[in-house]
């Protein structure tokens, strides 16, 4: 593991970005989220260099209330907030991605967040093809 993480709930992907006539823009929500989350990580980690190498990101999401959510909506507004906080440099190295739905926790719900070293994923009977540098 390389780092664990408790913060606030995000926004929805549907209500982190805003569209206006100048283009599209972080809603405030968005901004909001992205610092607290910023805080958080601060104050749990310290100053922290980003991580470069390629990551597996675990989510325990508790939801504030029983309206129906989509695992995946979450995911983006975690993984600019995590770029922005300096945790890591770029969504791009995240190669494993699990999400888990904990219980409700209203009124705000929250987060937890594990990132940690990807494990290779191999095909069951394609373990030749891993480059052992031999």
């Amino acid at each position: 593991m390389i780092f664990e993480l408790y913060t606030a709930y995000p926004p929805s992907i549907n209500n982190y970005y805003v569209k206006t006539q100048r283009g599209v823009f972080i809603s405030q929500k968005g901004k909001k989220f992205r610092a607290q989350l910023i805080k958080d990580a601060h104050e749990q980690l310290g100053g922290m260099i980003p991580l470069t190498e390629r990551l597996r990101l675990e989510v325990v999401m508790w939801v504030p209330d029983n309206r129906a959510r989509d695992q995946d909506n979450i995911l983006k507004p975690i993984q600019d907030a995590m770029i922005h906080a300096n945790l890591i440099v770029d969504d791009s190295q995240i190669d494993q991605t699990f999400v888990y739905r904990g219980v409700k926790m209203p009124p705000e719900g929250a987060l937890y967040i594990r990132v940690s070293e990807a494990a290779p994923c191999i095909p069951k009977g394609m373990e030749h093809l891993l480059d052992t540098g031999e």
